[in-house]
């Protein structure tokens, strides 16, 4: 199904993609992803790839430092739709809204 290849903030990237891109700084940059911690997470088709991101935004919204706003609020706010997504709740918008905080959040960590 999909693959994170550097640990668990970076994208995740399809199966397709994975299977023909190079998995070093350079290549994983190139298809909008990272190395990261090259700690690689593979999920197959039996993953439920929703409640998958959904605990990993929990992990964040309780480990994140704090420091930086968008991390600290973001986290949160992420956490909260994920579990939305999850439970089937959520509403149509917040797919952008994802998309949007996590352009926030990226590099301030």
């Amino acid at each position: 199904l999909a693959v994170i290849p550097g640990g668990s903030s970076v994208p995740c990237i399809p199966k397709n993609i994975c299977e023909d891109v190079p998995m070093d700084f350079d290549g994983l940059m190139g298809v909008r992803s990272g190395l990261g911690t090259a700690a690689v997470i593979v999920m197959n088709k039996d993953v439920d790839i929703i409640r998958a991101i959904s605990r990993l935004s929990y992990f964040y919204k309780h480990e994140s430092c704090g420091q930086c706003t968008p991390c600290r609020e973001g986290a949160r706010w992420l956490s909260e739709i994920m579990e939305r997504m999850e439970q089937g709740n959520a509403e149509y918008d917040e797919i952008t809204a994802l998309h949007e905080i996590t352009k926030q959040i990226e590099g301030h960590t």
